[in-house]
């Protein structure tokens, strides 16, 4: 089960957001993220970037260590 604190940080995301989101924090590539959720690699690029802007993070470990706590 998630901390609440990481709840609330997901519920910022959109749902395909919140997709790429939990393959970053799997240690995917952008390449394998587009070929899991069938999207392009540019696709999956943009949303990493709306993800960093809209948790103030500027990569994935950024990310991972806010969700992560």
């Amino acid at each position: 089960m998630q901390a609440p604190d990481t709840l609330n940080i997901m519920n910022k995301l959109s749902p395909r957001e919140k997709d790429v989101a939990i393959c970053i924090m799997e240690g995917m590539s952008t390449n394998l993220i587009a070929k899991k959720l069938g999207l392009k690699s540019n696709t999956v690029s943009t949303t990493k970037n709306r993800i960093f802007m809209k948790l103030g993070v500027d990569s994935n470990v950024g990310l991972y260590k806010m969700l992560m706590g």
